[in-house]
């Protein structure tokens, strides 16, 4: 009987924990009819259009575009951010090349303020920290270029608590970095290109507790 007991209770432990990291959708941007009134990326910088299911980015000869959505990512946790991108049509040096701006303090600045910049070129994946106005880079991985023509699916998994972000590129972890200095909270994610044509097809973003 107490095996029994024992067994249920630990049962009872372990859908507990499933439950508690669950990973709640907070935003969601198809660029489509399914999305909610509160989707709206600001072309701040830049040509960008929604359109056919995706958010479109046309220019080519900029090398920092920016389209801009409020979304408030505070609290202690884990804040997952993932979104497919079509490389369009390369522009120039360093193309194809784009990316996007987490836990923005500030969307509308040049470096959207204090923020984390996950950004894919025509080489490497790469991660940027920006603070004070500038953008340092803190860590990348060659050997993953940007597919002219092709897609990516990335997905970031940014601790606040601890600062670790791991990066994953179509289904692959290819990036961990920890920040000692981990940024708290945000109130903006925003798409950049650097010379680039682009399709954003979705862009989503979870907190899990």
């Amino acid at each position: 009987m107490k095996k029994v007991l024992l067994g249920l209770l630990l049962c009872l432990f372990v859908v507990s924990a499933v439950a508690i990291a669950e990973d709640i959708l907070i935003f969601e941007a198809n660029f489509d009819k399914t999305d909610s009134r509160n989707v709206y990326f600001d072309p701040v910088v830049g040509d960008w259009e929604v359109e056919n299911g995706g958010l479109v980015g046309y220019d080519t000869s900029d090398v920092n575009t920016n389209a801009v959505q409020e979304l408030d990512q505070l609290g202690e946790y884990t804040f997952i951010y993932e979104y497919k991108v079509h490389y369009d049509f390369s522009g120039g040096q360093w193309s194809p090349a784009a990316g996007l701006h987490f836990m923005c303090s500030d969307g509308y600045a040049t470096n959207r303020g204090e923020s984390y910049l996950v950004f894919q070129d025509y080489g490497r994946v790469q991660l940027y920290r920006a603070s004070g106005g500038g953008l340092t880079h803190v860590t990348q991985v060659d050997g993953y270029p940007a597919p002219d023509g092709g897609f990516s699916v990335i997905r970031v998994e940014y601790n606040v608590k601890t600062g670790e972000i791991d990066v994953y590129l179509n289904g692959n972890l290819v990036l961990q970095w920890v920040d000692t200095n981990p940024i708290s909270d945000g109130y903006y994610i925003s798409v950049r290109t650097n010379m680039t044509a682009v399709t954003y097809d979705y862009i989503k973003v979870w907190v899990r507790k």
